[in-house]
This record gives structure tokens, C-alpha cells and sequence, in this order.
């Protein structure tokens, strides 16, 4: 595809628009809810605004119960060379760096995995999301990337740069005025110079959150708003009395006393007069069943457990799990995702590693193993290896220890201390037979 200027101000065009669609969801994530602007405030009155974030909670947790623990790679063909050139290249950043992939893919419903090689000649990955950045695929069912844009600013500058990666290069352009502050024309560009990259493809991987790639939160908005709204009324309502109102009998105020009653704390009225306060009465088992059932409803539709709830203080991870089921069949579809990303990313490292090492690796050798970040029964994982032992390699087998992030090299080290071990008793051993004889 021949890369014009026009495509690269369209797809600037497009970045524009997914920035004011989006940002929406990175305020929700950050705290700043709708009620800090729209909520109908009081003169005089209590006008306190709560924010229950929610979706800072559920995207960390959602996101930590796939990648708290590192992911493991594993040969199906015992390729001790392959695992040890992944772990070498990626060790030193991946487990982070997929943390904050899935989590900007969760908020924004997409993500983007930039792969580059950095000034040290290593293979590096940098995180872009869709207020920087804007990927054009091919819209065939594999969705190639054909072309991504990364929109960025330098500190103490005012102007906007831009970097355009295509299946060969890496252009960089300064950014003109657009009209409007929103729409750039032609003429709008100044290309700032180019060069080369070695993946022979746009290197940009597509993260989404889910096969619509909408926000992991974007469905329950109203929720949070009403649950905020709701909460806030109450507080307000107990504060200042917000529905009440000073009512006097047989007596007559001027409104200029009421700033000095207010202010002393003392209403003088005459004999038989009368002062009390009307108010309107609250309902505190409606409203507290309301909040429960909003709270429910948040916690149903996002598919997560409530564990602020009295839980029993030996529930054992088997039972936590079946309290789980929900929450682990929306990351399992996550997982899908994630290990397509990985394998990806595997595909451009091998890429690098041929052209630097002259080594050759297949990406589809590699199996990608996660863990969930639970409560672990060792004992019964124990177990379970035991009775699996005649069954599974040793290296499938301690993929399910969350304690041990590289299989192979555990194996290696387990060999390793063995024949120690064996020479060690055959070194004893022969001396208790010559000490013997003698």
C-alpha cells in the first residue's frame, strides 16, 4: 500500500475523533466521574459530590488475576534454546509491560503493543493506546496492520509531533495548526526525516479488550453515576438536613434576623410562640436496599465477587474458584487475546534475534502458560504433581507452581543438583569401601 500524505492526515483525522470519544473512559478510570460536573447543587446546602471508583478496582483486579503471576513459556518440541532466548530478551520488562498492556486495553477497549529496538540494540516494547495512537488494518478477518500513527509532544515545546510506521520505515513528521483546533488539512506536515526498521511489517500489535473492543466498563457507566448520585444525596441529606425546614408559630421574624439566629444560635420568639423543624422523613431501608441492589448489579455485570462480603476464614481455593466461575470465564476470553499478543510479539523477536544472531525460532513452538493470581493450596497441587508425574513432563507440571516462573530452567537446575548429588554419593560411597578394605 503506498503510504501518501492524504492517508496519513486521514488516519490523524480518525485519531482526533477516538480521542474525544475515548477520554471519557480514562476520567472514569482516574476518578473523575460525571457528578463532579453535573450534579444539582444547593445554595446554602451541604453539596457534596462522592466517587466510588469502581473502575479503577475492577480493571486492576480483572487484570491482576490474569498477570499478577508471570506468564511461562514452554517448547513442545524441549527446546531449551528457544525458552532461554525469550527469557533473555523479554525477562527484564514483559511482566510489567503486560500488566499495563491489558490494563490500557481494558479501559479503552483497545491497546496498542509498539516492538523497536532501542539505543542499547535490545528488543524493547512500548505501550500506545487510542489518544496517541491510531492503527489502519486491512479489514480482511486476520486485520493486518497496514499503517499506525503515533501522536506525541516533547516537554518545553509546543509543537506536536508524529511518528508513521509502515511495513518498512518509520517516518517522522512535525504537526501543523489544525482548523479548528480538531480537523488537519493538507500541507499540514513537515516530514522531519526516516528510516528503516528489520520486522518487514507495520511492528504494532492490536490488543483489545474483547472481540468489540469496547472498555471493559463502558456498559455499566449509568450504574456508577447512579450509585454516585445516590450516595451523594444521602450524605448531603444527613449533613444539612436538606429537606427541612424551620417552621415558627405565632411569631414573626424579619429577615435580617436571620443571619444573627443563624450565626448565635439562639431564636427569641414572644409567649406562645412556637419554633420546630419540619422534615421529611427517610426511608432508610428503601435507600439502603436500593444501594445494595445497585451495588449487586455493578458487581453482577462486571462478572466479580464482593470481598468486602463475610467470607469463611478457611474457604478453601476450590471454593473460591466456584465463587469465581464468572470472573474466570470473562479472563479466560482475555487470555485468548493476551497469548495471541504474545505469540506476536514472539513472531517479532525471532525476527530480531535472525537478523542479529543469525539463530532461527518458530513462534508456534512456544506455549503460553498463565496462572491466576489465587490463594494457592500447595499441598494439593503437591498432590496433584505426584499422581501426574507418570503422566505429564516435569516441565507441564511445574507450569502450575505459581512460585517457579521458569520451568525449563527449573528442570535444568534440578538435573543439575541430582548429579551433584549422585557424584557425591558415589565419592563417598567409594571411600566407606576403601576405608573398609583397609
Amino acid at each position: 500500500m503506498q503510504v501518501t500524505e492524504n492517508l496519513i492526515l486521514q488516519c490523524l483525522n480518525e485519531l482526533n475523533k477516538n480521542y474525544i470519544n475515548k477520554q471519557i473512559y480514562k476520567k472514569y478510570y482516574e476518578g473523575n466521574h460525571a457528578i463532579l460536573s453535573n450534579y444539582t447543587m444547593q445554595d446554602s446546602r451541604s453539596n457534596m459530590k462522592l466517587v466510588f471508583n469502581f473502575p479503577r478496582k475492577f480493571v486492576d483486579n480483572e487484570v491482576g488475576y490474569l498477570l499478577g503471576k508471570p506468564v511461562n513459556y514452554v517448547s513442545k518440541s524441549d527446546d531449551e534454546e528457544i525458552i532461554k532466548a525469550i527469557d533473555l530478551n523479554t525477562s527484564h520488562w514483559d511482566k510489567e509491560h503486560n500488566i499495563n498492556l491489558r490494563k490500557q486495553s481494558e479501559i479503552f477497549g483497545e491497546s496498542y503493543e509498539l516492538n523497536y529496538i532501542n539505543e542499547e540494540g535490545e528488543f524493547s516494547a512500548a505501550i500506545l493506546n487510542p489518544l496517541n495512537c491510531y492503527v489502519l488494518e486491512d479489514g480482511t478477518a486476520e486485520r493486518n496492520v497496514l499503517l499506525a500513527i503515533h501522536k506525541y509532544t516533547k516537554q518545553f515545546d509546543d509543537n506536536e509531533y508524529m511518528d508513521v510506521y509502515t511495513d518498512s520505515q518509520i517516518l517522522h513528521y512535525k504537526i501543523g495548526k489544525a482548523t479548528d483546533g480538531v480537523v488537519y488539512s493538507e500541507g499540514g506536515l513537515e516530514l522531519l526525516g526516516s528510516h528503516n526498521h528489520i520486522f518487514g511489517k507495520v511492528p504494532v500489535i492490536v490488543c483489545p479488550a474483547n472481540s468489540e473492543r469496547k472498555s471493559g466498563f463502558q456498559d455499566i457507566i449509568s450504574l456508577f453515576d447512579a450509585y454516585n448520585a445516590l450516595n451523594s444525596d444521602l450524605v448531603n441529606e444527613i449533613a444539612d438536613h436538606r429537606n427541612a425546614y424551620l417552621v415558627i408559630e405565632n411569631a414573626k421574624l424579619e429577615e435580617e434576623d436571620l443571619g444573627k439566629m443563624k450565626q448565635m444560635g439562639i431564636i427569641q420568639v414572644p409567649s406562645g410562640g412556637k419554633v420546630s423543624w419540619l422534615t421529611k422523613d427517610i426511608n432508610d431501608s428503601f435507600v439502603k436496599n436500593e444501594l445494595d441492589n445497585i451495588e449487586r448489579k455493578i458487581y453482577d455485570l462486571m462478572d466479580e465477587v464482593n470481598f468486602n462480603e463475610n467470607w469463611a476464614s478457611n474457604t478453601s481455593s476450590l471454593a473460591l474458584r466456584n465463587k469465581l466461575l464468572n470472573l474466570e470465564n470473562r479472563v479466560s476470553m482475555r487470555e485468548a487475546i493476551m497469548e495471541k499478543v504474545i505469540k506476536k510479539r514472539l513472531k517479532n523477536l525471532f525476527i530480531f534475534l535472525s537478523k542479529k544472531e543469525g539463530k532461527q525460532y518458530d513462534y508456534r513452538d512456544i506455549a503460553v502458560k498463565f496462572t491466576r493470581n489465587l490463594p494457592t493450596d500447595l499441598t494439593g497441587l503437591a498432590d496433584v504433581i505426584v499422581k501426574l508425574e507418570n503422566v505429564c513432563s516435569q516441565e507441564t507440571l511445574l507450569t502450575l507452581l505459581p512460585f517457579v516462573e521458569n520451568p525449563k530452567l527449573e528442570v535444568n537446575k534440578y538435573s543439575s543438583e541430582q548429579k551433584k548429588l549422585n557424584l557425591w554419593n558415589v565419592d563417598v560411597s567409594s571411600k566407606d569401601t576403601i576405608k573398609n578394605q583397609n
